[in-house]
């Protein structure tokens, strides 16, 4: 879609599905490998995409400041309350204009139900003004609830093509992600995992990407406090949540009225715990 050509009805995509998901990972990616580049020769940066999130409510005063502040537009002698929403219209269309924009992408569009009705489809209108005015093409991304928010707009709705993520499924690509991630965690033995537990991560998780993400790095990082180097069936077959492990942890503190030394093996096993947990981090980190 950047690189289609400029015409009246630019192409569109609305990319929806669970909280988690990767939505925003994948804007973010994207914002990364088409970022701004500073023409020398001509003295203009040109930024084919520009990614923003979907203010709290539907407001369109809010909105263009948002824009303003991605772009780094300096700020005018008048306050933001001061500029009416067509000053500031006028002078986001002339700013998107001059960076040779390709395409606007809009994260949490869902945000557009926190408003009343008629503000939906006033700030539904600016998405589809902009998108006309300066022929770029328009990406929404949000949570289901999203749709229900961009068919407001029939005549919007029509020019974004609905793509759905999934939730992860018992697949061969659920297994190769998991190896993966896997292996770019700082262990040092291999990790040899049944079917029987990639099917419990899975479960667990319930095939949301941020929460396998969460549960690999928690079970990597209970084998490094261990010492057992790799994640093990049984591990996978043991885990529970840090907060009822940390829960639990507390109960048998208070039956055992207190006693210091338990305190403080507590103490050092969750100071431990918060180093491995950013060596763990930063593995994750090089991942992505």
């Amino acid at each position: 879609m950047i690189e289609a050509p400029r015409q009246t009805r630019m192409p569109g995509l609305l990319v929806h599905g669970a909280s988690g998901i990767g939505k925003t990972m994948i804007a973010r990616n994207l914002s990364r490998k088409y970022a701004p580049e500073y023409d020398p020769a001509s003295g203009i940066t040109r930024t084919p995409l520009l990614l923003l999130q979907a203010p709290p409510a539907p407001d369109e005063r809010r909105f263009y400041l948002h824009i303003l502040a991605a772009v780094g537009a300096p700020a005018t002698a008048l306050s933001a309350r001061a500029q009416n929403v067509a000053s500031l219209e006028v002078r986001v269309i002339a700013l998107l204009r001059d960076l040779g924009l390709r395409m606007i992408m809009i994260d949490e569009v869902h945000n557009l139900l926190a408003g009343t009705h008629r503000e939906q489809r006033r700030f539904l209108n600016v998405l589809r003004y902009l998108s006309n005015e300066l022929e770029v093409s328009l990406v929404c991304l949000g949570v289901s609830e999203a749709v229900d928010a961009i068919r407001g707009d029939i005549q919007l709705a029509r020019r974004l093509d609905e793509h759905h993520l999934p939730n992860w499924r018992d697949d061969a690509e659920f297994s190769d992600m998991i190896q993966t991630l896997i292996a770019a965690m700082p262990l040092e033995k291999k990790s040899n995992l049944k079917v029987k537990s990639l099917k419990q991560i899975l479960a667990l998780s319930g095939g949301v990407t941020s929460r396998i993400f969460a549960l690999i790095k928690d079970l990597s990082i209970d084998a490094i406090v261990t010492g057992e180097e790799c994640i093990t069936d049984d591990a996978i077959a043991k885990w529970t949540p840090v907060w009822s492990r940390h829960a639990n942890a507390h109960r048998r503190l208070e039956k055992s009225g207190g006693d210091a030394a338990t305190a403080a093996k507590d103490c050092r096993t969750a100071s431990r715990r918060v180093v491995v947990r950013l060596v763990v981090s930063v593995g994750c980190g090089q991942l992505l």
